[in-house]
């Protein structure tokens, strides 16, 4: 900008009109090319984006765009040549970046995408599984962000980025751990979602991305899964061949034990089989299989694990698969086979709590066959994820009287049965079944206490009773080691939250 101040007036005149044309047209193309990534036309978008390089070489919205048609197409298939690709273009569009803003260090839009750049970085290394690289270029995004946005209060993108830290911080207690060398970021939850909201409202990039982030928030977070839901249906219906919005359909209300309603979301993607989403493909073929087991039909969650199993590179619930399919056999009586799925359960890869939970349990299902009395339980834990209420009371009523049964088996037992009670709106009687099942004396299945505890919790809460909701969370909280215990600490933290 320096060279045009010694320009005559009626030039600057000239050129700022062509300027605001330019910046104008770079926009469209981004918001063309953005709608195209979304309706799975990654060619086109790649071109939209060439184009509004074209338009401005030294603008870095378009390198930052066209890097993340590279960055989508490693996330759902993870072909290292498009990391490699990705890298390469961001490291372009953080070089141009700098340079715009040593010209004009007021540029709020260099300055975003500057931010966001290092941000789509952190994603790309996280999934690469480099955390490290992912912790540094995730204090890079937050310091670049959060220092947009005091001086630029209006830099409404770029609240998306800061509003997921300041989310993940605040509901996930041991984030730290995992992003080192964020030392200093402030969590809290409530202020994470309104920024989001704040970028799904009024946004220019990002704001199909914040949308998206606050209807699953709205699932996940606030339990409200129909108001979530109506989103995430609004864009399957706008981009239906976005296998991926499918697909968090379908694990939003696996989430929510509606297996029934899952499985026709799953199953389409399925049949689609979009190379360009891989993995999405191959996990919604697990979980798939796991949504049948949920109705205990063992017979078709059986070919959709093997199919999971026999097509999948990613370590993402490997383990858990094998487990899964073990437990079918074991349901269906075939000991032999369900040895020989648990076997690989210890080879496979894998670092999801699933995948930890798997490898426990096939160590111990491995050595010790089901009873006629484990396979019960075992059938009314999987009716949960159907909400088959009465077939779990059905399952387990008869049995919760028998002194023979050993501590994991009453623990998991009344566990179950609380469940239904608290399904069917019976909330008194399944804090009674919850208690039982976390007196019922030492044993392996730990995780039934604290799981115990947050139902307890929220039967209180339904029943208006705060004080004991919340004592019966801080209950839950005192534990640790158990299977899924990231899961169960998330919700304590949502629960909190609605109790406040």
């Amino acid at each position: 900008m320096n060279r045009y101040r010694i320009l005559p007036l009626l030039v600057l005149a000239l050129l700022i009109p062509i300027a605001s044309v330019r910046a104008d047209e770079i926009d469209r193309l981004v918001a063309q090319g953005m709608d195209q990534i979304y309706a799975v036309q990654f060619d086109a978008a790649a071109r939209s984006f060439d184009q509004a390089i074209a338009a401005d070489r030294n603008d870095p919205r378009g390198y930052f765009f066209r890097a993340n048609v590279h960055l989508w197409s490693y996330l759902f298939d993870k072909r290292q040549t498009q990391l490699d690709l990705f890298f390469s273009m961001s490291d372009k569009t953080i070089a141009v970046a700098e340079q715009r803003l040593r010209g004009n260090g007021n540029d709020s839009r260099a300055r975003l995408i500057l931010g966001m750049a290092y941000g789509y970085k952190t994603i790309a290394n996280a999934r690469a599984e480099n955390f490290m690289a992912a912790a540094l270029s995730a204090r890079t995004c937050y310091d670049q962000l959060n220092d947009l946005v005091q001086d630029d209060p209006h830099a409404y993108d770029a609240y998306l980025g800061l509003g997921l830290f300041h989310f993940l911080f605040g509901s996930v207690p041991k984030a730290g751990q995992f992003l080192a060398n964020l030392n200093g970021i402030k969590g809290d939850a409530r202020l994470g979602m309104r920024e989001i909201e704040t970028a799904a409202q009024r946004g220019t990039y990002f704001k199909t991305d914040a949308q998206l982030i606050v209807a699953l928030l709205d699932i996940y977070y606030l339990d409200d899964l129909n108001r979530g839901l109506g989103v995430l249906e609004g864009l399957a219906k706008r981009y239906p061949r976005n296998v991926a919005m499918l697909y968090a359909i379908g694990t939003a209300l696996s989430a929510q034990n509606q297996a029934d309603r899952a499985i026709p979301y799953f199953e389409r993607v399925a049949e689609q089989g979009n190379n360009d989403f891989k993995v999405v493909t191959d996990l919604s073929l697990a979980r798939c299989g796991a949504a049948y087991l949920a109705r205990n039909d063992v017979a078709r969650a059986k070919p959709y694990l093997q199919r999971f199993l026999k097509s999948t590179t990613d370590k993402l619930w490997r383990a858990y698969g094998w487990y899964l399919l073990g437990l079918a056999f074991d349901l269906e009586g075939n000991h032999a086979n369900a040895v020989k799925a648990y076997a690989y359960v210890a080879q496979a890869p894998g670092l999801s709590p699933e995948d930890r939970m798997a490898r426990r349990r096939a160590a111990l299902l491995a050595k010790n066959p089901m009873t006629q009395t484990d396979i019960a339980i075992q059938r009314a834990l999987n009716a949960i994820g159907a909400s088959h209420y009465d077939e779990i009371v059905a399952g387990v009523g008869s049995i919760l009287g028998r002194r023979d049964l050993t501590p994991a088996q009453r623990a998991q037992a009344f566990y179950a049965y609380g469940e239904a009670l608290r399904g069917k709106g019976q909330y008194a009687r399944a804090i009674d079944a919850f208690k039982s099942a976390v007196a019922a004396g030492r044993h392996s299945e730990t995780w039934v206490a604290p799981f115990s505890y947050l139902h307890i919790a929220e039967c209180y809460q339904k029943l208006g009773d705060r004080e004991k909701s919340r004592a019966n969370l801080d209950l839950a909280k005192d534990y640790s080691g158990y299977d899924n215990e990231p899961q169960l600490r998330f919700q304590i933290e949502r629960d909190v939250t609605l109790i406040d």
